[in-house]
C-alpha cells in the first residue's frame, strides 16, 4: 500500500503542523516539496490538487485529496491515530480543541498573513502598528486561554490545537518575541512544547527560521529603498 502524500514547504507553519502531527501518530508520509520560488504551486498539476494554490495538501493512499492543515491533522489522527488523545471523539472535548484550531487560523495566523502582505509584498520596512496590535491581541488571548491548564482547550493532554498553535507561534516569537513578564503562562507552554513535539529543531525551528529570514530580508530591502528615495527627495 502506498504512503499518504504531503505536499509541503518547510517555511510554512501549517505544513510543519501536519508533519509533526504525522510523527506524533507514527504515520510515515511521502513528503513532496513545493518550490514556491519556482512557482510550482501555480502549475496546472498542483492547481488540480488545490485551486487555492496553498500548502499543505494531503493525498491519502486511496488518492482522496484534503486541503487546509486543520482538516488534514484532524483527518490523520482520526484515521491513523492509535487513540483519540490528539483529537478527542468526545464532543465537548473536541469542541474545545476545534475552538483553538479556529483561533489559530482566524486570529494568530492572521498576524503572519499581515506581515506577508505588508512586509513582503507591501513594501513596508518596519512592522506596522496594525500588525503589532494584532500580535499583542493574539498573545493576550493565548495567555488567557492557557490559564491553569498545561495545554490549550483545557485539555489534560497534547492535542492538534497545541501543535498548530506552536508552529505559528515559534515563527512569530522570532519576529515579535513573546514577553515573559507579560505572558508567563504562554512562555511556560512554549518551553513545554520543545520537549513534547518531535523534530523540534530540524523541522519546526528550521522552518520558522526560513520564514523569519524571508520577512526580515524583505524588510531590510524595503527600508533601503525608502532611504534611497529619501536621499533624492
Amino acid at each position: 500500500m502506498s504512503k499518504p502524500i504531503l505536499y509541503y514547504a518547510l517555511f510554512s507553519p501549517p505544513a510543519r503542523a501536519c508533519m509533526l502531527t504525522a510523527e506524533l501518530i507514527g504515520l510515515e508520509l511521502d513528503l513532496k516539496f513545493v518550490d514556491f520560488a519556482a512557482k510550482q504551486h501555480l502549475t496546472p498539476d498542483f492547481l488540480l490538487l488545490n485551486p487555492q494554490h496553498q500548502i499543505p495538501v494531503f493525498v491519502d493512499d486511496d488518492k482522496e485529496v484534503f486541503i487546509d492543515s486543520h482538516a488534514i491533522m484532524a483527518y490523520m489522527v482520526s484515521k491513523y491515530g492509535k487513540n483519540d488523545n490528539l483529537y478527542p471523539k468526545d464532543l465537548k472535548k473536541r469542541a474545545r480543541v476545534d475552538h483553538m484550531l479556529h483561533f489559530e487560523n482566524g486570529v494568530l495566523f492572521q498576524v503572519i498573513k499581515d506581515m506577508v502582505r505588508r512586509n513582503i509584498y507591501g513594501g513596508e520596512g518596519e512592522f506596522n502598528k496594525i500588525t503589532l496590535d494584532l500580535c499583542d491581541n493574539a498573545y493576550s488571548f493565548l495567555e488567557a486561554f492557557i490559564d491553569k491548564s498545561n495545554f490549550f482547550g483545557n485539555s489534560p493532554t497534547l492535542t492538534i490545537a497545541d501543535v498548530c498553535i506552536n508552529t505559528t507561534l515559534v515563527t512569530l516569537d522570532m519576529l515579535i518575541p513573546v514577553n515573559n513578564n507579560r505572558y508567563p503562562k504562554l512562555v511556560a507552554w512554549m518551553i513545554r512544547m520543545k520537549t513534547l513535539l518531535p523534530s523540534y529543531e530540524e523541522v519546526n525551528l528550521k522552518g520558522a527560521k526560513m520564514l523569519h529570514d524571508r520577512i526580515k530580508n524583505c524588510m531590510r530591502e524595503n527600508k533601503a529603498k525608502e532611504n534611497s528615495h529619501t536621499d533624492y527627495d
